[in-house]
């Protein structure tokens, strides 16, 4: 089968290298690395960062919990598309991660922000993009009030509330009352 083929099979846009290995089923480096340069060449992959590969179109989201793992697409990046902010964050992606850190890649600047490993790993309303996670707009809410206390939200108007106060358990007491606050004056 075309290697070119397993790759769009594969459904993804953004490759490690160790993914590129298993889904072509090439363990020698050199070979890996012969085809790669060939591909780049065509314009078929692109390298935006170091040791990630893509397709020309790929998904930024997934490209951004490729160059950082442990992590998943919230804060304004969701309240934005979900417009509960109206501020732009145009070239800024915002992650929920294990650690704080900034990388800049292909003309976007990812800001990746440190929760507790108990709110980062609970999948509660976090939706599975088959290679991502992105959470829901009321996780991003307490992802957002869990980092800043005195958040200002634009719309409000289309919150689920109930899923609002439910999420806002795993987080610390400070945020949970601030949710029941919200709901209050919504």
């Amino acid at each position: 089968m075309n290697n070119i083929w397993k790759l769009l099979q594969s459904k993804k846009t953004v490759f490690t290298y160790q993914n590129l290995q298993s889904i072509l089923w090439i363990q020698n480096r050199d070979t890996l690395k012969s085809f790669l340069e060939r591909q780049i060449k065509a314009w078929i992959l692109i390298r935006p960062y170091k040791w990630i590969y893509a397709l020309q179109d790929f998904d930024i989201f997934e490209f951004a919990t490729k160059i950082k793992t442990q992590s998943y697409i919230s804060f304004e990046t969701v309240l934005k598309k979900e417009w509960i902010i109206f501020q732009d964050y145009w070239k800024t992606i915002f992650l929920a991660s294990d650690n704080s850190i900034e990388k800049k890649a292909f003309w976007y600047t990812f800001k990746c922000l440190k929760v507790k490993d108990n709110i980062l790993y609970n999948p509660i309303w976090l939706i599975n993009k088959w290679w991502y996670f992105i959470a829901t707009k009321e996780r991003a809410i307490c992802d957002r009030l869990y980092l800043s206390q005195n958040y200002y939200f634009d719309n409000l108007e289309w919150i689920n509330k109930e899923k609002l106060l439910e999420i806002s358990q795993i987080y610390s007491q400070r945020v949970f009352l601030h949710v029941k606050q919200l709901i209050e004056n919504a």
